[in-house]
This record gives C-alpha cells, sequence and structure tokens, in this order.
C-alpha cells in the first residue's frame, strides 16, 4: 500500500472532512474511509484512569501520534480484504480468525480494531458527551426513535428491520455527533475485538512486560495467553451485569480499557460473560439490544467459531 498515494477520492475526503477523515488503500487496491483519532493522555479524560498515553497509542512501547480507525462498519472486497464503505449491508456471518485474516491480509499495519481502540474512542465521547445513538431497536434509536437508519434490505427479524446500511443514520449515531465521526457503535451489528479475552473467566490483554499495550499484532490462537499476553490476574464470575453496575477492585488500566466503569456512564450498557473455555469480545450491540447496546456494551459470552448475522468487523490501520 503506498501510504502517500493521493487520489480524486481520498482529496475530496480529506477536505470535506478538514483533515478528520482520509482513503487509505490496501496491498490489493481496495479504498477505506477511515478517521484519525490524534493520541491523546488518559488524565484528560479523568485522573482515575491512571497517567500517561492511553494504551491506544502504544504499539511495542512506542507511541504513535494516531489510529486510523474505520468509519463503517467493513464489508469484504476484492482479494478477501476488509473494506470501510459507507451505503452498504455490513459483512456479517463470519468467525473471529476469518474476520481477522480479512483485516491482517490488507497489508502490513492493518488489523481488527483492538479492545484498546475501541475503548479509547468510547471514553472521548463519553467525556465530550457524545456518546453516540444507533440502531438498538430495529431501524430506529429506542431513546430517539425519530433517529433512523436506511434499511439495508437484506434481512428482517420478525418482520421488523434488522439491520440498516452502513453510515445511513443521521450525525447523532457517530461518536463525535459529526459527519466527521466514527458511525454505527451503538447497535446495527456487533463488531468482533482483538485483544482482549477470557479464559475460564480470566482476563486477559496484550501487552508487555505486565504492561497493556496496543500491540495488534500479538498472536490470536485459540486457549493460547502466554507470549504477549498479560493475565489480569481478575475473574469475572457472573453472567450479565450493567456496565455500571460491574464493582470490584480494578487496576486503573482495566477502566482505561473501558472493561470497568471508572465513573457511572447513566447508560443501560451490559456485560455478558461466559465462564467456561476461551471466550473473544464483541461490543458494541445489535439491533434489537435497546439499552443494553453502545459503547460499553461488552459481550464476552461467545467462542471465536460463533458465525451469526448480528456480527461484524472492522479492520483499523496504524503505521508501523
Amino acid at each position: 500500500m503506498e501510504f502517500s498515494m493521493k487520489d480524486s477520492l481520498r482529496t475530496s475526503v480529506e477536505i470535506a472532512s478538514g483533515g478528520r477523515n482520509t482513503v487509505l488503500y490496501d496491498n490489493y487496491g481496495n479504498p477505506s474511509i477511515m478517521v484519525i483519532i490524534p493520541k491523546f493522555k488518559k488524565e484528560s479524560i479523568d485522573p482515575a484512569l491512571g497517567t500517561g498515553t492511553h494504551e491506544a497509542f502504544i504499539v511495542h512501547g512506542r507511541e504513535v501520534p494516531e489510529i486510523f480507525y474505520p468509519k463503517y462498519t467493513n464489508i469484504i472486497l476484492d482479494g478477501g480484504c476488509a473494506c470501510s464503505i459507507p451505503g452498504v449491508d455490513p459483512k456479517v456471518e463470519i468467525n473471529f480468525d476469518d474476520a481477522r485474516n480479512a483485516c491482517v491480509k490488507k497489508g502490513k499495519g492493518w488489523h481488527m480494531t483492538s479492545n484498546a481502540e475501541w475503548a479509547a474512542i468510547a471514553l472521548w465521547s463519553f467525556k465530550n458527551d457524545t456518546v453516540p445513538h444507533g440502531n438498538n431497536n430495529y431501524g430506529v434509536d429506542i431513546s430517539n426513535p425519530h433517529e433512523t437508519g436506511v434499511d439495508a434490505g437484506n434481512t428482517y427479524d420478525q418482520g421488523r428491520i434488522a439491520r440498516v446500511k452502513t453510515g445511513s443514520g443521521p450525525v447523532t449515531w457517530s461518536h463525535d455527533h459529526t459527519a466527521d465521526g466514527v458511525y454505527d457503535m451503538n447497535g446495527n451489528v456487533y463488531d468482533w475485538i482483538s485483544g482482549m479475552k477470557l479464559i475460564n473467566g480470566k482476563i486477559y490483554v496484550v501487552g508487555e512486560d505486565g504492561v497493556p499495550m496496543n500491540n495488534f499484532d500479538t498472536m490470536e490462537s485459540e486457549n493460547v495467553a502466554d507470549a504477549g499476553w498479560i493475565a489480569s490476574g481478575i475473574t469475572y464470575n457472573y453472567d450479565s451485569k450493567l456496565f455500571d453496575e460491574v464493582s470490584g477492585t480494578f487496576p486503573a488500566w482495566m477502566k482505561s480499557l473501558a472493561m470497568a466503569p471508572y465513573k457511572a456512564t447513566g447508560s443501560g450498557d451490559r456485560v455478558w460473560v461466559n465462564t467456561s473455555g476461551e471466550r473473544i469480545p464483541l461490543r458494541g450491540g445489535g439491533w434489537g439490544d435497546q439499552a443494553n447496546a453502545g459503547l460499553f456494551d461488552l459481550n464476552l459470552h461467545n467462542p471465536r467459531s460463533l458465525v451469526y448475522w448480528y456480527v461484524g468487523f472492522r479492520a483499523a490501520y496504524i503505521p508501523v
């Protein structure tokens, strides 16, 4: 991929967004519209999260100035690559490993969106009072039923709209309530998320020397959590709780990674847990999850083999 490549599409997207969005191309020439997420310090959100640069912007001990986060839930284009495109039915019914492969085959620096990256956006959005609405109630937002997306036209749930087209909702469905933000992080379909997992209820995250980082190239082998993974010592021991009700003594980094609340979010977002074997995270919720969907929805109930009509994914990019 030629990172600096300019064309009319990329130029128009950058001009329209004031440089907040761009278009990146993978090894097969597929375009993806990306949102540029600048580096920030955790204390700028809240000192309860710790101090220093947020984990999403640290890769193998090296700080990066920004993350290129997919604006839309992905589809699959030429070469079997994940792509961020507006106005389409998102790719679903794909298991974790196939989704991850569709991300990494795009080329160096491409990867499935990580829990650290999702958390960085969620915390920023909560801090700035722009928590996104979304398709969490069969085509509309449960709290704002006048807000609707465009029916994707391919699937219905008991006669009601299920998925809507990517980015088709109003700007309040983006993470910063502008047309330049990340869309559909509340409802529509869940996102597979890398860099965090449960094994028999115990929490593992990627990192080095006991320090969580956004090491997106760490292997995601099934039931393996040794080299490149950190065992938190914390075990989820319940089936389901509201995110705000997750309680206990948590290290600051768990709050920084949006795995435990640092303060009440006031949301109905829910954490779902299965403590048997390996469980891979899904985040954001689906079209029928209503108030349970949202930035802090964390579903740890499913194995990596899950293939379902409400589970999609996204490919992010960091130059390495």
